[in-house]
């Protein structure tokens, strides 16, 4: 007995349980399902993501500039003219 009918004899006894031919049947389905999720997140998420993060920094950084030159004016003595 070779090793390719040992695997044909082996895969066949396999089959045989239920959940397994399901799975034969639908493995393709589960596979392509998955890869459409991971290629979706890929073009969609991280992107958005990306994008989110960098502007809510940059509206931090801003609001922090801001606050640092309020502290500077109310540093200095108010003048009147």
């Amino acid at each position: 007995m070779g090793k390719a009918e040992f695997l044909l004899n082996c895969c066949t006894t396999l089959l045989k349980n239920e959940y397994l031919m399901i799975m034969d049947k639908t493995g393709n389905l589960i596979f392509t399902l998955t890869a459409t999720l991971a290629v979706t997140m890929t073009l969609i998420y991280f992107p958005l993501r990306f994008f989110l993060t960098l502007t809510a920094r940059s509206r931090r950084l801003k609001l922090l500039q801001k606050i640092r030159r309020l502290r500077d004016e109310l540093g200095q003595p108010y003048e009147t003219t």
